[in-house]
């Protein structure tokens, strides 16, 4: 077996011993069908799983179990065990028969999924590594529109439970992943956790899949803008992501550029609630006269996103706060120039006037100016996308993102 540390915890009577960890016990919300990532969280947990395959590890992942899914598979060296609600009671369980309170094994829930191990900390010989992919506190800014204008306000009520839950998860493990420099001081400054026991593990991209490549016919939907400046934007239409006001920076780049398309790739997924954000921006873009240079599209499978980047000039991304950003590496995986707000963890993804332009958020005028500088000098946008590429294949592929997580195991031998 690859890449074994040895584990010993401290401080428990009767439990004080070194183990070689060769073994992985993951729990997450959701894992795809056959391995095939689609939305979200579910690239991170798929690549993540794998690579630890790859490196020698035996990784087992427990996760919900939707209508239609085996409750067993193995997929690529991964064993995936489906559960039915309660989640947490139902996981446990598994856990328990997987690791039979042996030692070899880490612990490595997302999230707060498995939040029933702060529970057994004292019972279980196995470490405890959370991974936080952002907090409720980071994100849960309250937005709303009026009248076309987006307004940032006041929670009424504070997401206490989401946060506590959190809180009193990761504050038990062993070491907490984050997945960013920004999601670090959330859970150092709002959450009180010791900068000593977290470790940054950047998000990653599959370099091999994203990647630039010439010619190839555009994605059937949206076939009609062959010949097009295309402005690309992949994620949710919530207000969070600003899309509002880059229809409005639309308005000032046709002006000069009158091929300029705007293609928005992510539809509203069911957790945003009832608003139905899709007409909201329909209604924008007859506001600001660009309704047909607009382009909204619900979201597509994981896999097929790369060609809507390789068929865009620039990727741009207004979002009122990123965590970390797949979107964002995707694009630069495939040799795009970034546009995107100077907020949370993008900083650190996007090398200003390198790889991109960091804009402020809200702010169309300044995003407009941006787009414009890119859309009509190719040689820049060419080496920034080159230098975006180099900076994807060079820091956020999965084998590093894989490696940075086998130094937090490994830390746990010096306990």
């Amino acid at each position: 077996m690859g890449y074994p540390v040895l584990y010993t915890r401290p401080g428990l009577p009767g439990q004080v011993s070194s183990v070689l960890i060769t073994k992985v016990c993951r729990f997450v919300a959701d894992y795809p069908t056959r391995g095939e990532a689609t939305y979200g969280l579910q690239p991170v947990f798929v690549n993540l799983s794998e690579e630890q395959v790859r490196m020698g590890y035996e990784v087992h992942v427990v996760a919900r179990r939707s209508p239609g899914q085996l409750p067993s598979e193995t997929v690529n060296g991964v064993q995936v065990h489906r559960v039915l609600d309660p989640f947490n009671l139902t996981a446990f369980n598994v856990s328990l028969r997987l690791t039979h309170g042996e030692r070899g094994w880490v612990l490595h829930p997302h999230a707060t999924s498995g939040i029933f191990l702060s529970l057994t900390r004292n019972c279980l010989p196995t470490p405890l590594v959370c991974h936080s992919h952002g907090t409720t506190r980071s994100h849960s800014v309250p937005l709303s529109v009026d009248d076309g204008e987006v307004r940032i306000g006041t929670s009424v009520r504070e997401p206490h439970l989401h946060t506590s839950r959190e809180k009193f998860f990761w504050s038990s493990a062993d070491r907490l992943l984050v997945v960013s420099k920004a999601v670090m001081r959330d859970v150092t400054q709002f959450y009180g956790i010791s900068p000593e026991r977290i470790r940054i593990v950047y998000n990653g991209v599959d370099t091999n899949v994203f990647c630039p490549s010439d010619g190839g016919p555009l994605p059937a939907q949206i076939a009609s803008l062959e010949g097009k400046q295309i402005v690309l934007f992949v994620g949710h239409f919530g207000l969070r992501k600003g899309i509002l006001y880059l229809i409005r920076a639309m308005k000032s780049v046709k002006k000069e550029f009158p091929d300029a398309a705007l293609v928005c790739v992510g539809g509203t997924p069911k957790w945003l609630g009832g608003t139905d954000y899709k007409q909201l921006l329909k209604e924008e873009t007859i506001r600001s006269d660009v309704a047909d240079s607009v382009t909204l599209l619900d979201a597509v499978k994981h896999s097929e996103l790369v060609e809507f980047y390789r068929h865009s000039e620039v990727f741009v991304l207004p979002t009122y706060y990123e965590a970390f950003s797949k979107v964002v590496v995707e694009a630069m995986a495939c040799s795009k120039p970034i546009v995107a707000s100077k907020t949370g963890a993008i900083p650190e993804l996007v090398d200003d006037g390198a790889t991109g332009f960091l804009v402020p958020f809200g702010d169309p005028d300044v995003t407009a100016e941006k787009l414009r500088i890119l859309l009509g000098d190719k040689g820049m946008r060419d080496s920034m996308g080159r230098r975006g590429r180099e900076r994807a294949e060079s820091q956020f592929t999965w084998r590093a993102v894989a490696e940075r997580t086998k130094s937090a195991y490994d830390e746990l031998d010096s306990r």
